[in-house]
């Protein structure tokens, strides 16, 4: 049988409450780095000389394309790290829950 100590509980919580804002800037940062990649793609396509194939070539090879797509990928990474986390304190409440409410009718 699982137990969670209180201690980690109330850490789980804490970390929880501390943290919505800081998942709520992370994941709006994704976003709005997503929409600029489209922007910053277009801006070199239209910098770009040549047919279609080769504008387009340059601009997805561009240091300032290639560079946001870095970015954007450091972004992702860290939302999700945090939205992980997130998602582990917030089993550890429901875990904690549950072995309480078993604990009082008996179940344990």
């Amino acid at each position: 049988i699982m137990n969670i100590p209180d201690e980690r509980l109330q850490k789980a919580l804490d970390y929880l409450a501390g943290t919505d804002e800081k998942a709520a800037k992370a994941k709006a940062l994704v976003e709005g780095l997503s929409e600029q990649r489209k922007t910053i793609k277009s801006i070199m396509y239209i910098g770009a000389t040549g047919d279609q194939k080769k504008r387009e070539a340059e601009a997805y090879s561009a240091e300032e394309y290639i560079l946001h797509v870095e970015k954007y990928t450091n972004a992702i990474q860290d939302f999700e790290t945090l939205r992980n986390r997130r998602l582990t304190a917030a089993l550890i409440v429901e875990v904690w829950r549950s072995c309480n409410a078993n604990r009082r009718t008996g179940n344990i």
